[in-house]
């Protein structure tokens, strides 16, 4: 955790946070961690704002969302991923392979859904932390997850199970149709029923 005890220090970790504030896509960890310090000691008060919002829009230039999401990401890494905030890995690893605040925004959210498996919550988990893809990635990869959960329509439920069925049947009955005429099996009247019968089942499969 960064001393903040003088007011020299504070003075300091003052200006360091509008430098890294303008490269923090690159470095958003260190950012959210003196953020952490300045919201949780208050020392914007000291600088003359009255909320920490007002000094993180007027002297870093961030939007809210983005300093809310910025702060809840590095406590959640501080907490439930300590490695990740020490000062060895981000000096280790490149900015590719730095997860986006913002997915691992999305990763604390997942922690926080019951309706995500501990399975579900690995696989979420590897995409941000190990993968570090991108938020619309993790996005789409979570409501696909949560998907599998939902309570289909009954009447929904039944009409895809019909026409499963008779996609199923009809690609049966074109396949047995074809080897029969190539191998001069049937009559062709009773080709021609199968043909006729499989057109009608064909009808019935709902779009």
């Amino acid at each position: 955790m960064i001393s903040t005890e003088t007011k020299e220090q504070t003075e300091l970790l003052r200006q360091r946070a509008g430098e890294i504030a303008r490269k923090y896509k690159a470095s958003w960890i260190e950012l959210g961690q003196y953020l952490f310090a300045i919201s949780k000691e208050k020392h914007y008060r000291d600088w003359g704002h009255l909320t920490f919002e007002a000094y993180c829009i007027k002297e870093l230039g961030l939007k809210l969302n983005a300093a809310s999401k910025l702060l809840k990401s590095y406590d959640f890494l501080e907490k439930e991923e300590p490695r990740f905030v020490e000062s060895r890995f981000q000096e280790e690893e490149s900015p590719k392979t730095i997860p986006n605040y913002e997915s691992v925004n999305l990763l604390r959210l997942a922690k926080d859904n019951k309706k995500f498996s501990p399975n579900d919550y690995a696989e979420i988990r590897q995409s941000v932390l190990t993968a570090a893809k991108e938020p619309k990635d993790v996005r789409a990869q979570m409501a696909r997850l949560l998907s599998q959960y939902e309570e289909k329509d009954p009447n929904e439920a039944r009409r895809e199970r019909r026409n499963a069925t008779l996609k199923r049947l009809v690609t049966f009955l074109t396949s047995t149709k074809r080897e029969l005429e190539n191998g001069h099996l049937l009559p062709d009247y009773l080709l021609k029923q199968m043909g006729d019968l499989t057109q009608k089942l064909q009808d019935q499969i709902e779009a």
